[in-house]
């Protein structure tokens, strides 16, 4: 399994997305509400050992189209990144991660940041985005 697999079956698993919402992989449609997965630049190798076996991250946006009509709804969208961020620590604190293929070992996921406005156009829906990453290990 890909690890964007993993990560789309394992946040699918989170209980405050929206019931019905889709979950999509490098896409989000306009209208709310749907959420998406956005895999990120960066260095995938942060560690390497002498047996061969090396820690990786894989950055990740985890992004929501939401609507932004007024202020109830604007904090309303914050507050679900907030529960997210705290969702991923409660995750890597209990040891809870996304199942990887066979030779790679989760060993966190975690938010970079707090959530913010990624995009507003010129409806009343918005583009909600939180940088994350997940830690793993993998054998040589």
């Amino acid at each position: 399994m890909s690890i964007i697999n993993a990560l789309r079956t394992y946040l699918s698993t989170y209980e405050s997305l929206k019931a019905g919402a889709p979950l999509f992989v490098d896409h989000i449609g306009d209208g709310p509400t749907e959420y998406a997965i956005i895999p990120l630049p960066g260095s995938q190798i942060v560690e390497e050992y002498v047996d061969g076996s090396s820690v990786r991250e894989y950055p990740f946006a985890f992004q929501s189209a939401e609507s932004t009509a007024d202020d109830l709804e604007r904090i309303e969208n914050s507050g679900f990144y907030e529960d997210f961020a705290a969702w991923l620590e409660s995750q890597t604190d209990a040891e809870d991660f996304p199942t990887l293929s066979s030779g790679k070992t989760p060993e966190k996921i975690e938010a970079l940041g707090w959530a913010f406005l990624y995009q507003q156009g010129e409806s009343d829906t918005g583009i909600y985005q939180i940088q994350c990453k997940l830690t793993y290990i993998q054998d040589n």
